[in-house]
């Protein structure tokens, strides 16, 4: 039966200081000689996470800002069910990629955080007006990194100051009211206009349903943007969960929690999780 993992990268299946993905090392090698389908499923950038999908070896899809966009080949085995969901269009000439679009645009994401934070009083920052080595700073990448960071097409990170207290309320319903939707990753608040991770691993998955009948699929993120996906997979898993405070959804309360963080804790969720399969 054909296995589908879909995961987040920031404090799930990269440490969330290094960046770094070698402690999953055995569980990733696990999967691939498994045949099993690594699905990448972050808030990154297509700039950012074409080198990383290319250094994990993987060959399949991957979605891109937080569910802006699912990434593919035309060559890939769901290619013609992603293409049959929307019109996808060509990223880069030379990437081989394509992209099917499923947030509102960027610059109308950046005018749109611009009118929320003069709306509520709350000075919001987000990517589009820091400078790359303000990336940096904030996310401990190197300044090309960073620099990758700020190619964005549907999704724009921001900072709300501490003192914003209990009116952050109100930067969600102004949010709303313009049609778009908030969610909060690891490091940052994050403004979006489409349906979140749930609706691009919706999508992946019933391509792959129509392709390999009815695989077996996994779910590890660590933060509540990653809980709209994890609520669709047979196998949910909040990486680093055990052992700090959480509200998880009903949806999500059986869902497996694994004590160690970043990829140490994937590693483990994942091999545990293939020792149950092979006995």
């Amino acid at each position: 039966m054909k296995t589908v993992v879909f995961t987040d990268l920031d404090a799930t299946l990269l440490d969330s200081d290094t960046y770094s993905w070698a402690p999953a090392t055995n569980a990733l090698q696990a999967l691939k000689d498994r045949r099993a389908s690594i699905i990448l499923v972050s808030s990154k950038t297509f700039a950012e996470m074409e080198p990383l999908h290319g250094e994990l070896g993987l060959d399949g899809p991957f979605v891109v800002e937080n569910g802006g966009g699912i990434v593919f080949r035309s060559e890939m085995p769901i290619a013609r069910q992603l293409q049959g969901f929307g019109k996808a269009t060509e990223l880069a000439p030379k990437s081989n990629f394509l992209i099917l679009p499923l947030g509102v645009r960027y610059e109308d994401l950046v005018a749109a955080l611009s009118e929320i934070s003069v709306e509520t009083a709350i000075p919001l920052k987000g990517f589009a007006t820091m400078s790359v080595e303000e990336v940096a700073s904030l996310t401990g990448l190197g300044i090309r990194e960073a620099e990758r960071a700020r190619i964005r097409d549907f999704d724009e990170p921001f900072l709300v100051p501490e003192f914003a207290g209990m009116r952050e309320n109100a930067i969600e319903k102004a949010a709303r009211h313009r049609g778009l939707t908030i969610v909060h990753g690891s490091r940052f608040w994050h403004l979006i206009g489409h349906d979140g991770k749930g609706r691009a691993v919706s999508l992946l998955i019933e391509a792959f349903r129509r392709v390999y009948g009815n695989p077996v699929t996994i779910g590890l993120g660590d933060s509540p943007n990653d809980y709209p996906f994890l609520e669709l997979v047979d196998i949910p898993v909040v990486v680093g969960a055990a052992d700090r405070e959480i509200t998880l959804p009903y949806s999500l309360t059986k869902a497996r929690l694994t004590s160690e963080s970043g990829p140490k804790g994937w590693n483990g969720a994942i091999l545990a999780w293939l020792s149950e399969v092979q006995t």
